[in-house]
């Protein structure tokens, strides 16, 4: 009997993990930056940014515009001017192409920390709605989608995060 009641035991102890490991975790996957991206907020920031960067972008587009001016006067009329006049012509083209690159640049620094300052204070938020939708559909897990081989549409939770990401920024306004 004693003998009996120790294998009973034994067989409870030994399958007790295994009926754990029967129930598999639920896993999900999301695209972060799609998130962030197709957000209101992102959105919203976009239309700003390029208000707030309009009038540099519309300055290097007039640069160009110069630039292309000057190249067609030198293709076209280049064989017929005098060596000085073509020399200066190509003078004030590099001039030009430089001062394009130099605030072409300065544009994207100004540009990509305006965005990086924005998608940091995105960040808090995208977490929170990640977490909150892993925590009502039951995930146990949620990975990002760039990690993930194969994925069904099903465990895909990139739109339920962008509804509650919009959701929790629409509150804080």
């Amino acid at each position: 009997m004693l003998r009996s009641i120790k294998y009973a035991l034994l067989a409870m102890i030994l399958v007790a993990p295994l009926s754990q490991a029967a129930t598999p975790n639920r896993v999900a996957v999301v695209n972060s930056q799609m998130a962030l991206l197709e957000s209101a907020a992102a959105k919203q920031y976009a239309k700003v940014s390029e208000q707030q960067f309009g009038e540099q972008i519309n300055k290097l587009k007039g640069l160009e515009s110069q630039y292309e001016t000057l190249n067609d006067k030198l293709k076209k009329e280049g064989p017929m001017m005098s060596e000085a006049e073509r020399a200066k012509l190509q003078m004030e083209m590099r001039r030009k192409k430089e001062d394009w690159e130099y605030q072409a640049r300065q544009l994207q620094v100004e540009k990509n920390e305006s965005d990086q300052k924005e998608l940091a204070k995105l960040q808090p938020q995208l977490e929170e709605a990640i977490q909150a939708v892993a925590k009502s559909e039951g995930y146990d897990v949620v990975i990002e989608r760039a990690a993930a081989r194969f994925v069904k549409p099903e465990n895909d939770v990139t739109r339920k995060v962008i509804d509650k990401l919009n959701r929790l920024t629409a509150k804080q306004k």
